[in-house]
């Protein structure tokens, strides 16, 4: 798993560094070593800071469909279990376990991952705290999914 994230990193940051890129920037004047150059105050290349902030981003979204799957594997095994979805509060004990899933209990605890008080068997059990209003990451019966806020709306009414 987490080489998976790793490897993710590592292909943003190749594509985000290509060489062509930068050559195309320079001839254009940005990033050529003057400080005053690029359309920011302070100057410099501009593509640095989005690149990063890219690869953030796909990080964070490979790290949170990745806990969103394995919460998805907990939950049915409690349902096997039980016989039904448990509820946040059963989900949230489970994650207290002392071999439970730490970086998935961190995204629950600063509330990255929000997860639904009563889910319901072919409802939302879970979803990324940006899903409802810029799409994300959701979890359902069928495992994590990625919708839009405006597919979130509509299937789970903005929950």
């Amino acid at each position: 798993m987490r080489s998976l994230v790793v490897g993710v990193a590592v292909l943003c940051v190749g594509l985000a560094g290509c060489k062509k890129s930068m050559d195309n920037l320079e001839k254009q004047g940005y990033g050529s070593g003057d400080s005053a150059s690029g359309p920011y105050s302070g100057g410099g290349n501009p593509t640095v800071g989005g690149a990063t902030q890219a690869v953030r981003g796909a990080v964070d979204r490979v790290v949170t469909a990745a806990e969103l799957h394995d919460l998805h594997l907990m939950m049915n095994t409690t349902k096997g279990v039980t016989g039904r979805v448990p509820t946040a509060q059963e989900t949230w004990a489970d994650l207290n376990k002392v071999d439970g899933n730490r970086k998935l209990l961190a995204m629950v605890q600063d509330g990255t991952i929000v997860l639904v008080a009563s889910p319901q068997e072919e409802g939302l059990w879970a979803y990324a705290k940006e899903a409802p209003t810029q799409g994300g990451w959701v979890l359902t019966h069928n495992g994590p999914e990625r919708i839009t806020a405006q597919d979130f709306a509509s299937r789970f009414g903005g929950n």
